[in-house]
């Protein structure tokens, strides 16, 4: 059983209470809630997707953007290697960008 202390009179109550036995004030609960957690971190991310191109965005839960990227830089490499390059750092920096709480 915990006890908390009456804001009133700064006795202690059980927190099961619903008001102070001394004073009579109405005990509240104060609820905490948590901040929400990252879903996936940018790091990773990028680091997946430097490996893998797409990996990413894979990671992310965007699985047919991930595919996509996939397709587009590998095509890049096999033309060219410079248009390969820059899709492949467009696709890292992609993947280490958003809101990782969504």
């Amino acid at each position: 059983m915990a006890l908390i202390s009456c804001p009133e009179c700064g006795r202690d109550v059980s927190s099961a209470a619903a008001s102070c036995p001394q004073c009579g004030h109405p005990i509240t609960r104060q609820v905490v809630t948590a901040e929400p957690q990252a879903k996936w971190n940018p790091g990773i991310a990028a680091v997946l997707s430097l490996v893998i191109p797409g990996a990413g965005q894979m990671y992310k839960g965007q699985v047919g953007i991930g595919l996509v990227w996939l397709v587009a830089v590998f095509i890049g490499y096999v033309l060219v290697l410079i248009p390969g390059l820059i899709l492949h750092v467009i696709c890292i920096i992609n993947a280490a960008s958003g809101d990782p709480k969504k």
